[in-house]
């Protein structure tokens, strides 16, 4: 019982404490400018939940955060830091329009095969930073940020030159046919089943993590690297797997909002999902199912700051820097989580007396329960 009491307090009280503190402090800013705490707040709640088309504009927006959140979370669990969601997802959205533009099929064959080819394309543009880091220890950050950029451009170049709309005005490319077209159920908005794709790869997860030999291997690979290769499990292929599955959801994050809300790629159509992904996984402390809850936490505040921002006199700066402290402290408890789990620092937070506790190689819970 005190177990999973312990395990409640560590994944639901902790990340709600941060959140109501940051949104206090958000308050407090709001003040000093002069203005209505309370009505900015009903505001943006309002924004976020008031009405159908409200809901419905939360659930849009919370659908690629939830994916690309989920493919951070997959490589979090292995001990690699993955900020590559973001090229994955490009590369992955311009995959699912080549199939949805250039063939021809039943709906029934045409969307699977679509979403296939953005996972393959997400998950081979990871195996790069994960074949580097796993074989030659570089620089995981480093390098997925770098490739970030190279996808990006890849994709820029390709919207730009060889498949642009002439008849557009902005940088797009002609639309996808419509049997390639992701179904929406809720008209008139444009909520799609990508909300249940989702749902369906955060379970999928959760029962990979939790029930199955390559789960139980990524999560100690993720604990403790040593300890893993000394009870037989082969760390860097290990490790290459996360960052394929964890490549695979960015790209199908890219190929939802190409295949369910714009219809075609559009260039820079992501706000920066991929780093939005980063901030919902460390929330969720990289629990599969969690990560359902902060994402539609994380679409709900996108939401309501926006629409906050068209109905009160809040200026749009200070709107941006009270989310960025609210960002700010919901990441940061969950920063913290990520690297205690970390079996090195561990230790070291334990010397320092900062952790109870006295040394050792820890549970396999990772946090959460098992």
């Amino acid at each position: 019982m005190h177990k999973y009491l312990d395990a409640f307090l560590r994944n639901i009280v902790r990340p709600l404490l941060a959140v109501l503190v940051a949104l206090v402090i958000g308050a407090l800013v709001i003040l000093l400018s002069h203005q209505n705490p309370w009505e900015a707040y009903n505001k943006m709640l309002f924004g976020a939940f008031g009405n159908f088309n409200r809901i419905a504009e939360t659930l849009e927006r919370s659908i690629p955060v939830i994916l690309a959140a989920l493919g951070t979370a997959v490589a979090f669990t292995s001990g690699v830091f993955n900020a590559g969601v973001e090229g994955s997802l490009y590369l992955g959205a311009f995959a699912s329009f080549l199939v949805g533009y250039e063939l021809t099929l039943p709906a029934i064959i045409h969307i699977p095969l679509a979403l296939l080819g953005a996972m393959l394309v997400g998950a081979a543009w990871a195996f790069i930073p994960g074949w580097a880091k796993a074989y030659y220890k570089a620089d995981e950050t480093v390098t997925t940020i770098l490739l970030n950029y190279v996808a990006v451009l890849i994709t820029s170049y390709l919207v730009a030159i060889p498949f642009k709309d002439l008849t557009a005005g902005t940088q797009q490319t002609p639309a996808i046919h419509p049997s390639a077209y992701l179904p929406r159920f809720l008209p008139p908005s444009r909520v799609h089943i990508g909300l249940f794709i989702a749902i369906g790869v955060a379970i999928f997860l959760y029962w990979l993590l939790r029930r199955t030999t390559l789960g139980y291997n990524i999560r100690i690979v993720g604990m403790n690297g040593s300890f893993a290769e000394y009870v037989g499990v082969d760390v860097p292929r290990t490790m290459i797997k996360a960052m394929l599955m964890s490549g695979a959801i960015g790209g199908l994050a890219g190929a939802c909002q190409v295949m369910g809300i714009l219809r075609r790629f559009v260039d820079g159509f992501s706000p920066g999902y991929g780093f939005e992904g980063i901030m919902v996984a460390l929330l969720a402390r990289n629990h599969p199912l969690g990560i359902i809850l902060a994402g539609l936490f994380y679409g709900a505040l996108q939401t309501g700051a926006a629409y906050m921002d068209r109905t009160t006199a809040v200026p749009k700066e200070l709107l941006n820097s009270m989310v960025a402290v609210i960002i700010f402290f919901v990441t940061a408890e969950g920063l913290f989580a990520f690297l205690e789990s970390s079996e090195a620092l561990r230790e070291k937070l334990r010397r320092w007396h900062i952790l109870k506790g006295h040394g050792g190689k820890g549970g396999l819970n990772n946090g959460f329960p098992g």
